[in-house]
């Protein structure tokens, strides 16, 4: 997998107390990969509009210029998955279950803070709908 250095890791299930700080440290201490960022996901239950309160989804952000370490990228590349078993706080062992994330979310370039960037989507939102209704007519 060539492509593996650019991409990022998707981790299906983590329990909702790890923040970004977390894992990027987590990683760092592993030297597994330089993180920049991580993204969470909620995840849905059958019941329309509940969530799993314990777990979320993660996927990983490797900083450019850097790799992951070979371990990450031969267990990727034999088996799919990669298992990391990394002691918690209170001495129990965590495991993660990484994948490679297929649809990674591009670093931002932009000067915009989050409410330039709001009033940005909900303008072009806007256009968007006035181009649908004149179409339909």
């Amino acid at each position: 997998m060539t492509s593996l250095s650019t991409t990022s890791l998707y981790i299906p299930s983590i329990r909702r107390c790890f923040t970004e700080d977390m894992i990027i440290n987590i990683f760092w201490k592993h030297n597994l990969g330089k993180v920049y960022r991580v993204d969470f996901e909620i995840i849905t239950c059958d019941i329309p509009g509940t969530w799993d309160f314990e777990f979320q989804q993660a996927r990983i952000y490797l900083e450019t210029g850097h790799s992951w370490d070979s371990e990450i990228t031969q267990s990727l590349e034999k088996c799919g998955t990669y298992k990391l078993n990394h002691p918690n706080f209170d001495g129990s062992i965590e495991t993660w279950l990484m994948k490679v994330n297929t649809t990674p979310i591009p670093k931002a370039h932009t000067l915009m803070n989050i409410h330039q960037l709001m009033h940005e989507n909900k303008m072009l939102r806007a256009k968007i709908q006035e181009l649908l209704d004149a179409k339909s007519f």
